[in-house]
């Protein structure tokens, strides 16, 4: 009798020990542990400066760390993608949201969600300084060369996006830099440039030796209305992204931020 009190002690021992430092309780606390660590929300970007950079710097990137750094409910990651692929890779899942986009630029009818218009921005047309040259050259696009964005929608064409729309019936011709296309206007191998103004005010800071080269339209192509578009049925929802972004507005983060990023709104 004693011996079997005995090996029953030593067995209630045993559980106690498990319980206070074992395997469950190890369990357990992974669990919880996993229930407060944040949602990843995957973020496209594509070349769209200043917006995203070619390196995949740029005011979307900023945007993320922010959001990141003023909540811990879930975690931004950017993955980049290019203008024509970013419909098919938001479809897929293969990111979860896009910043600074449009659902007039190819989004409509698509599974996604767009928030609040959040921040404003341009395009304009570029041409080269010379006498005789002022605003009025601005007025007829129909009889000069263009050169574009590769994957982009402009507003003088209908908002299409269509490299042989462009090309045949809007002389315009599309590449995958919008510097390279400044640079080639400023050499007199185009007409004009259409590029997004903050990009340029954010050039030529940089490159203030073009500034005398080249004259800016007052004329803008488009008033970018920029959104952020949330997949249907993904990880974050619109209600919060439309909450998040009027708390940061509140508290000056937002303003803050197109300052560093020299964005005038």
């Amino acid at each position: 009798m004693a011996e079997a009190v005995a090996r029953r002690t030593i067995l209630a021992l045993a559980l106690a020990g498990l319980t206070a430092g074992g395997l469950p309780s190890s369990g357990l606390a992974a669990t919880a542990d996993s229930a407060t660590a944040p949602v990843t929300v995957k973020v496209g970007g594509y070349e769209f400066p200043p917006y995203v950079t070619e390196s995949g710097g740029g005011v979307t990137q900023a945007l993320l760390d922010l959001l990141n750094a003023e909540q811990s409910d879930f975690r931004f990651e950017l993955v980049r993608t290019s203008p024509q692929r970013r419909y098919e890779d938001m479809e897929r899942g293969r990111f979860d949201m896009i910043a600074f986009e449009s659902l007039a630029w190819g989004w409509k009818g698509r599974p996604v969600e767009a928030s609040r218009v959040f921040l404003r921005d341009a395009e304009v047309f570029v041409a080269k300084a010379g006498p005789g040259m002022d605003q009025s050259y601005f007025d007829r696009l129909d009889d000069k060369t263009i050169l574009g964005r590769l994957g982009y929608h402009y507003a003088f064409a209908g908002m299409t996006a269509d490299p042989e729309v462009l090309e045949k019936r809007f002389n315009t011709r599309l590449t995958v830099t919008h510097e390279g296309n400044v640079r080639s206007v400023a050499a007199g191998r185009a007409a004009l440039a259409i590029v997004t103004r903050s990009f340029l005010a954010q050039f030529l800071k940089a490159n203030p030796d073009m500034a005398p080269l080249l004259l800016v339209s007052d004329r803008t192509d488009q008033i970018y209305e920029h959104t952020i578009l949330v997949r249907r049925d993904g990880p974050v929802g619109i209600a919060w992204i439309n909450g998040t972004l009027d708390r940061l507005e509140r508290s000056g983060a937002l303003p803050a931020l197109w300052a560093r990023q020299g964005i005038s709104p």
